[in-house]
């Protein structure tokens, strides 16, 4: 069967069996649905055959479900995968994102509809990848995209600030820098931002409204969040409705953020050099009403930048 027509495949990797049952009987009727209760088993798996979607527990005898899913991300990148966990475990999510590029964190026991909307969405995204592959190639798709990304600072730190300048010198990026909420979505709205670099507060505001209105906005835009803050649940959060890109801690360790910015800078590259290419990020609407509030006005602010760039992908 080719790969465009098969149905979508979902794995789902549990080391506690009733929990495989019960996924399995919620998902087999819409999906082609495999389970294993050994990381191991799965990691096989994903060599031989393609994984769409792939669900992870985190605490698991064999292997914890963070390195799984940076072992998967390695053998298949372009997969969706999902963190699955009962446990508050902020150490758990950071290497999920950092390492895993994780589309959901989702938590035990699970809501029935909202596991079911996630499954959805990301069965949605993976179809529309897998037929974007299938596509015929654009003549030089990409061929006049600059070198150069572009770059929006929204952090005082002297040690972020001296490494963000020294890359954008050594290898031509351009970059806007921004000291209040106002002035970051003025700039939005008159530059094309490849890149954000946030800490959680910038001047006397919390950055997170505008993060997670920019995901709705601009999917293609990676954000970096830098902050000295280890909550589970606010980066539980970033994860589903601000779709970051990277998570890391202050005081910064130099070479982890390195990494990440020349990750962020790798992957908005290809981006760029691929236009027609779907883009598997798809933000979780706030769940507190006031911050849903919040982030829809900004989403209004964000408006030019909605039609400058088109409707999200």
């Amino acid at each position: 069967m080719p790969d465009t027509q098969r149905p979508v495949r979902l794995m789902f990797v549990d080391d506690e069996s009733r929990i495989l049952r019960s996924l399995a009987l919620q998902f087999r009727k819409d999906y082609e649905v495999l389970t294993e209760s050994d990381p191991h088993l799965a990691l096989h798996r994903l060599e031989q055959e393609p994984i769409d979607i792939l669900v992870s527990d985190q605490r698991m005898p064999a292997m914890n479900g963070a390195e799984l899913l940076a072992r998967a991300r390695a053998l298949q990148p372009q997969g969706i995968r999902i963190l699955l966990t009962g446990y508050s475990d902020v150490d758990a999510a950071i290497q999920a994102l950092n390492d895993g590029e994780i589309f959901r964190y989702l938590t035990k026991p699970w809501n029935p509809r909202e596991m079911d909307d996630t499954i959805a969405r990301a069965a949605e995204l993976s179809l529309r990848q897998r037929a974007a592959r299938a596509a015929p190639a654009g003549a030089a798709a990409g061929a006049d995209i600059p070198h150069g990304i572009a770059i929006l600072l929204l952090d005082g730190d002297p040690l972020v600030e001296a490494r963000v300048l020294e890359l954008c010198a050594v290898d031509g990026h351009h970059l806007h820098r921004a000291r209040q909420v106002d002035e970051a979505i003025a700039i939005l709205n008159r530059e094309h931002v490849d890149i954000v670099i946030s800490d959680l507060r910038l001047g006397e505001h919390a950055t997170a409204p505008l993060l997670k209105s920019l995901a709705q906005v601009r999917p293609h835009a990676l954000t970096i969040v830098t902050t000295p803050y280890q909550d589970t649940q606010a980066l539980l959060a970033l994860i589903n409705q601000a779709q970051i890109f990277r998570y890391v801690l202050k005081p910064v360790s130099v070479k982890l953020f390195e990494r990440a910015l020349h990750a962020a800078v790798t992957q908005s590259r290809h981006w760029r050099a691929r236009p027609q290419a779907v883009v598997a990020r798809a933000a979780e609407a706030p769940r507190d009403e006031g911050e849903r509030a919040a982030v829809n006005g900004l989403v209004g602010m964000l408006g030019r930048l909605r039609g400058r760039f088109g409707a999200p992908v």
